[in-house]
Formats: structure tokens, sequence, C-alpha cells
């Protein structure tokens, strides 16, 4: 059970109130936690932002948006926005940051980047050579934060918020395998013995990616967030026939799952979270209070954190010249 009581996150952030109107990204925003957290943000703000789903179901996003609470009639111009962009491609990512930086010169205050996969079918690379499911779940992430740098350094020089916030696995990762950074061998011989080592790793290069933008950008704040379990659809849209099976009996094969919180509630903890989370790089937990950071103990921390930003601007770097 959370040990923070929801009453006094519900309060934390009803008391927050900007003095200038927000931009809000919400990558994945189309369904379950990032549709959460969308809902969250728009009734916390009372619909006066700058809010932007972006994701692929056009239908969902705009369901979605059509619920949200309306702008004042002072700012009609704050409509919410719906962008389209499959996560799976790099180069989709681009051209959508390119779009944003466009629309919002001003800045943005706010990332969250939510989009997940779970896939068990092994390496399956896209038309850039990279694998769906890690671009979905991680390059695309990256790509974005690095694309929308410019937005949220002018976000931050005009005092104002400038917070990203990775949900997936934080805490749940482990040392990374430095002979297998990109994790290209992890996957072309996918199977029971080496899922969990995905797992691990992909949570792993998440913490690393928050630590070397907040080592290179002190100033934004940029986390790694756990949501706990919440009970989302990501199974039944799942690419793995098997997972999609299973989703209609899922409280029977994965118990845990009795006591998942809604993704009402994950929304508004994971808001507080972030709300709270300071410049530079940090971990929430589920509570959406902090969980301290990786790679103690770990010899080999800092060296993965130097080889994969290496190697994730070559691999990113390639998506955006394809």
């Amino acid at each position: 059970m959370p040990s923070l009581k929801l009453t006094d996150v519900r309060a934390s952030n009803a008391a927050w109130k900007p003095a200038y109107t927000p931009v809000a990204i919400f990558v994945g925003g189309t369904s379950g936690i990032g549709q959460a957290v969308a809902e969250t943000f728009a009734r916390q703000t009372n619909g006066n932002a700058h809010i932007v789903l972006i994701g692929r179901n056009r239908a969902a996003a705009e369901s979605i948006l059509s619920k949200l609470p309306p702008p004042s009639k002072e700012s009609p111009n704050l409509a919410p926005e719906f962008m389209s962009c499959d996560l799976s491609r790099v180069p989709n990512v681009h051209e959508t940051a390119a779009g944003l930086l466009k629309r919002f010169p001003q800045g943005i205050n706010f990332l969250f980047l939510t989009a997940g996969a779970i896939s068990l079918s092994g390496l399956d690379p896209n038309e850039d050579g990279i694998d769906k499911q890690l671009a979905s779940l991680y390059y695309s992430k990256w790509a974005f934060i690095s694309d929308l740098l410019p937005a949220l350094r002018a976000a931050q020089a005009a005092g104002q918020d400038a917070r990203v916030s990775a949900i997936h696995t934080a805490g749940r990762g482990g040392p990374v395998d430095l002979s297998d950074i990109g994790l290209v061998d992890t996957m072309t011989n996918l199977g029971l013995t080496t899922a969990g080592k995905l797992i691990s790793h992909v949570s792993s290069y998440q913490d690393l990616m928050v630590e070397s933008f907040g080592e290179r950008n002190p100033s934004i704040t940029f986390a790694h967030a756990f949501p706990g379990t919440v009970d989302t659809p990501i199974m039944k849209a799942s690419p793995s026939r098997i997972l999609r099976m299973v989703y209609p009996i899922r409280y029977l094969l994965v118990p845990p799952l009795w006591w998942a919180i809604s993704p009402d509630e994950c929304g508004e903890r994971q808001l507080y979270g972030l709300l709270n989370a300071p410049a530079g790089a940090s971990r929430i937990t589920g509570d959406g209070t902090d969980m301290g950071p990786n790679g103690q103990g770990d010899e080999t921390w800092a060296e993965a954190r130097e080889k994969l930003w290496a190697h994730t601007e070559k691999v990113v770097g390639k998506g955006l010249s394809s």
C-alpha cells in the first residue's frame, strides 16, 4: 500500500497554482498512465494550459480531449491538441519535436514520457535497424528530451517550471552489461532466461538517461518514475498474441493486480512526484516520493552512463539522417 496518503497528494497538487500558462506534452498520452496524468494535469489547471497528447490513436486522443476541462473564455486558444507520432521510429520523433519547437517557441514546461510496449517476440528491427520495442521504450524518449531541450531551457530561463518525467520502471534496474550496450544480443536471444535481463536493462537505461541529461542541464528536472502496479490495457495492446490472450484473465494469472491502483490515483501521484522533484536527476516511486539514485556500489555504473550516452547519440543520430 502507498505510504503517502492520496488525500495529501491531492491537496498538494491542488495547491499548485502556476503564475504562467503551462505547456505540457504527453508522449503516449492516448491511453493508460499517460492519459491519466494528462487528465490530472488538465483538472489541476482547470483547462488553462497548453496540453498536447502525442501518440498513434487519433480517435482515442480526440475522445480524451473532448472530456478535458475547457479553457476559460478569455483563453480560447488553449484548446488541447493531438499530434500523431509512431514512436517505433526515431525520425518520427524528430519531426514531431521540430513541430513542437515551432508551436511553442516561448518554452515547454512539462514533458511526460509514458509510452510503453510489451512484447515477447525478440528482436524486431524497424526500417532504421532499431528494435521497435526499444525504440518506443527508450530511444524515442531520449530523442524527445534531446530535441526539446531548447524549449525546456527557454521555460527555465523565464523562471518557469522545466520538468521531464520518463514513467517506466524506476527501481527495477541493475548492473548494465557493457558488452551488449543496445541489447541486440539480448533481444536476439530473448526467452524466459533473458526477459528479466531486458526488463532490468530498460529500467537502468532510463535511470542513466535522466542522470546524463541532469548532469548536463542541472537547473532542469529529469525524473525516471515507477508508477507501481496500475490496471491499464497495456497487455491488451501488446504485439504479442499470448499477452493479448492473457488480458481478459489477468487478475487470475497476475495476483498483484488485485492491489493495483487506479489510473486516476496514478495520475495524481505521478504529477505530485514531478512537481516535487528537485532540479537535476531523480527517481520517483509509485507513491510519488523520491527513491534515491541507482548505481550505488556498482563500480561500472559511471562507465555505463558514458557508453550508453555515446551509443544512444549514434542511434538517435542515425534515425535523424535516415
